[in-house]
């Protein structure tokens, strides 16, 4: 039994808490004085939630200065700002544009039913939040825009040119709808700087989407994969995973994506969390039991096994010789290993999906990289290429690489990446590799602290606070908007 605080889901007071192990699987309980005792599923199973331990590689760097930027008058998690108890930097900066949305979907983490208000910050307050962003050290690589269906607000394009010539990676998280109804949309979102299309996307099953999302939305989807296609904005499709309703589709999920691997550059579920309209949901009991590590590996075949799935705090290490051998303070994926589990999956030739930690063995590798970065200040760059070097010779399955990519191909992708470390080094390669995840948001039962403080993924407010996305979504959420929403414009939806 391990020990974490998490918060009772009716009042939202701080408690104490078990993690326990059960029926190999992973449960919080928790005990509040006015309403009771709670259970709720932490880790789908224990097989899973030890083997992602194991590669938890920032454990080994948590002595790094902590944030200190909001007042610790109160205990976390409710003096959010960053406050002084949070140990990483923003990775993905959370800006909400608008609450509007031309669905209604019952499992919308983002709406309470009781909350539904008209929040929509002015375009000039949001200039003010990507310019605050642009100021922090270290800069957040990227912003995404959300909502709400960010697509209703007609200065859409102006929002993101402006994050765009700021020098973030801009990611626009949508239903899609309004870029299917109006192609000449994707055409001026690529103008205007859109790098990544974040589509809600459930299955290719009809039933499925009008279950979810109250309408039969497939066709929709398709059209807009292929206008992203045409204006050549990569795309990550993002379904809601729910027991019994469509984890049957992750496997042809999976192999829709390989087959799109041209433009779709990632995949990533995101179990069901019973936060905003989904928060007193009749089927909770049944749909929240979930085993998407091995549904993986059934539903593939064992093509990519549970054990394909790692942490991504295992990319600690090669992120601190970047920084060195970049000379960027880049922010670290510092998450705590049990907020998700991903991997990078090549697509072969013939159409084989293969975990990229089958051509490169990642205990071999990223432990070499972790002895450099652990003494990384004292090294040149002479010496990191070289340690790099050595420690792509040791870890390759050369053979593989050679059947899968071909030699010459690889070299030439290796050479490219010595000499300028961006993803656009990597080629043609690129268009062969999706990122393959699942990332699970916590709920007022599931709310754990020790992952809420790891945290990368941060929602700016209109007062310029920096909120973690769980604590925004379960605890702060109504608040701010109400607060905010008072002091906009009336929208007409």
């Amino acid at each position: 039994m391990k020990k974490t605080d998490s918060i009772c889901p009716v009042c939202l007071r701080k408690l104490k808490t078990d993690i326990i192990f059960e029926d190999d699987k992973v449960f919080l309980r928790k005990n509040c004085e006015h309403h009771g005792e709670f259970k709720a599923l932490n880790w789908q199973s224990t097989k899973v939630y030890n083997f992602v331990e194991k590669f938890d590689y920032f454990r080994y760097f948590m002595n790094f200065h902590r944030n200190v930027r909001a007042s610790d008058s109160e205990e976390c998690p409710y003096a959010c700002g960053l406050c002084s108890e949070h140990l990483s930097k923003t990775v993905i900066a959370v800006i909400d544009l608008t609450k509007r949305c031309d669905l209604h979907c019952p499992i919308c983490f983002a709406s309470f039913p009781e909350n539904e208000l008209n929040y929509q910050p002015s375009k000039q307050k949001i200039f003010k939040m990507l310019s605050f962003l642009n100021k922090l050290d270290p800069r957040p690589p990227a912003v995404l825009f959300s909502g709400g269906e960010p697509l209703l607000r007609e200065d859409l394009c102006e929002i993101v040119r402006f994050a765009h010539d700021l020098g973030f990676l801009t990611i626009l998280a949508t239903n899609g709808l309004k870029i299917a109804q109006n192609p000449d949309l994707a055409a001026k979102l690529k103008k205007s700087g859109l790098n990544v299309v974040y589509l809600q996307f459930d299955g290719l099953d009809r039933s499925i989407n009008e279950k979810l999302r109250g309408k039969r939305l497939i066709d929709e989807k398709l059209k807009v994969i292929q206008l992203c296609r045409k204006y050549d904005i990569e795309i990550i499709l993002v379904p809601t995973l729910i027991r019994g309703v469509n984890d049957d589709q992750i496997g042809e999920i999976v192999r829709f994506a390989a087959k799109n691997s041209d433009i779709i550059r990632g995949l990533v579920f995101q179990p069901i969390a019973f936060t905003g309209r989904a928060s007193d949901n009749p089927h909770m009991n049944e749909w929240i039991y979930h085993t998407f590590a091995e549904e993986i590996e059934k539903s593939t075949s064992g093509e990519i096994r549970a054990t394909d799935l790692f942490p991504l705090s295992i990319m600690t290490p090669p992120i601190i010789v970047m920084r060195r051998f970049m000379k960027k303070p880049w922010p670290l994926f510092s998450c705590s290993p049990h907020c998700g589990i991903v991997n990078w999956i090549y697509v072969s030739k013939d159409g084989h999906l293969v975990p990229i930690n089958r051509l490169l063995d990642f205990e071999k590798f990223f432990g070499i990289l972790l002895k450099l970065s652990e003494s990384i200040e004292s090294k040149g760059r002479i010496q990191i290429l070289l340690t790099l070097f050595i420690a792509a010779l040791k870890s390759l399955n050369w053979s593989l690489v050679h059947k899968e990519i071909g030699l010459l191909n690889f070299f030439k992708t290796v050479l490219r990446m010595h000499i300028s470390p961006t993803y656009k080094s990597l080629g043609t390669i690129r268009r062969r590799i999706f990122l393959l995840g699942s990332m699970a948001f916590m709920d007022r039962y599931s709310f754990d602290l020790n992952r809420l403080r790891r945290c990368v993924i941060h929602y700016v407010t209109p007062d310029l606070g920096i909120i973690p996305f769980c604590a925004y979504n379960n605890i702060y959420r109504p608040r701010i908007e109400a607060k905010y929403s008072e002091k906009e414009i009336a929208l007409k939806v």
